[in-house]
């Protein structure tokens, strides 16, 4: 069995989609989900956005 590393999964939409996902929950939690989908969609583009740039 082939052990995969995490970096053959993990791209932008992988980012952007995971760290949405937190902040619809966190807003629902915390009663503000606009707010808090706006900034799970920010923090995943950086965190996107800086995966790629190792990763080449």
């Amino acid at each position: 069995m082939r052990k995969y590393k995490i970096s053959d999964f993990w791209n932008m939409g992988t980012s952007i989609g995971l760290c949405t996902a937190i902040g619809i929950v966190l807003g629902a939690i915390l009663k503000n989900p606009t707010l808090w989908l706006s900034i799970g969609v920010g923090i995943g583009v950086v965190l996107g956005a800086v995966s790629a740039s190792y990763k080449k």
